[in-house]
C-alpha cells in the first residue's frame, strides 16, 4: 500500500495518495472513520470510475464484518433521467453492481432516487428519509471537470435541495459512447449536500486540477459548485495525484 500524505488546510482536510490503489485503500479507511459509532448512518453515494476501487475495499471489509452491514442505509446522490432506471447504465444498476448485490441488500438499506416521480413528489421522499436521520451523516462525492458535484453544473442555483436539471455540454460530452443520449439529471441539491454533518470528496484525474484548485485556495466560484464546500466545518478530500 501506497503511503499517503495528510495536509491541513484550514477548515478541511487534505489526503494526497500516489496511486489508485492508495487512494481507493484511504476513501474506505476515512469512510469508517467519519462513520464510527453503534448508530445507523445515512449515506449518500457517487457513481462514476473514481469510486469503483473504493466499493471494491468497503465491500470486502463489509463481507468479512457481515454485521458492519447494518450500520449504514444508502441512496445515490444523482441519477438521469433519459433512461430507464432499470437500465445498465443507470446509477442505481452502477450501485447495485458495486455495493448492494455484492453485499446482498434488500431495499431496507438502501433507496434508490427514482427517475420517473414527479420531482415535488421524490422531493418529499428524500427530505423524509434525511428527517428520519436528522440529517445525512456521511455525503461522499466525485468531482466534475468542469467543478461539478453531483448534478450541480457551473451556474447553478445553489439554494436548491433537489431538482431536475439540464446538463452542462462538457458533462454531456463525457457521456457521447453511451447507448443513449443523456441531456437531463436529477440530483440533489447543493443545500442539501452542504447540510451533511461530513462530506468526503474524491478526486482522481489530472482533468480536475483546475476545479481543485479554487477549492483549496478557498476561492468561492459560482462557475465552480465544488467551491461551495469551502466553508463546510467537516470536509475531507481525498486526491490521487
Amino acid at each position: 500500500m501506497n503511503k499517503s500524505t495528510k495536509i491541513s488546510k484550514n477548515s478541511f482536510k487534505v489526503i494526497q495518495t500516489q496511486n489508485y490503489q492508495g487512494f481507493s485503500f484511504a476513501a474506505f479507511q476515512e469512510t469508517l472513520r467519519l462513520t464510527k459509532g453503534s448508530r445507523q448512518k445515512l449515506v449518500i453515494l457517487p457513481t462514476g470510475n473514481t469510486p469503483t476501487g473504493f466499493y471494491q475495499e468497503f465491500t470486502d471489509y463489509l463481507l468479512k464484518n457481515p454485521k458492519e452491514k447494518k450500520r449504514f442505509f444508502f441512496t445515490n446522490l444523482d441519477e438521469y433521467l433519459d433512461i430507464p432506471q432499470n437500465s445498465k447504465i443507470s446509477f442505481q444498476s452502477y450501485l447495485k453492481r458495486n455495493i448492494s448485490n455484492k453485499l446482498k441488500l434488500s431495499d431496507k438499506y438502501f433507496y434508490w432516487i427514482n427517475n420517473k416521480t414527479p420531482i415535488e413528489k421524490e422531493k418529499r421522499k428524500i427530505q423524509s428519509i434525511i428527517h428520519k436521520y436528522n440529517k445525512i451523516d456521511l455525503c461522499i462525492l466525485g468531482l466534475g471537470k468542469n467543478g461539478h458535484i453531483a448534478f450541480n453544473e457551473p451556474g447553478c442555483d445553489w439554494n436548491l435541495e433537489f431538482f431536475d436539471t439540464p446538463l452542462a455540454k462538457v458533462t454531456k460530452n463525457d457521456l457521447r459512447n453511451l447507448p443513449f443520449p443523456i441531456t437531463h439529471g436529477r440530483t440533489l441539491g447543493i443545500k442539501k449536500i452542504f447540510s451533511a454533518k461530513k462530506i468526503l470528496l474524491l478526486v482522481s484525474g489530472k482533468n480536475k486540477e483546475r476545479s481543485l484548485q479554487k477549492l483549496l485556495k478557498k476561492k468561492v466560484d459560482k462557475k465552480f459548485p465544488v467551491t461551495s464546500l469551502v466553508s463546510h466545518p467537516n470536509l475531507t478530500i481525498i486526491i490521487q495525484k
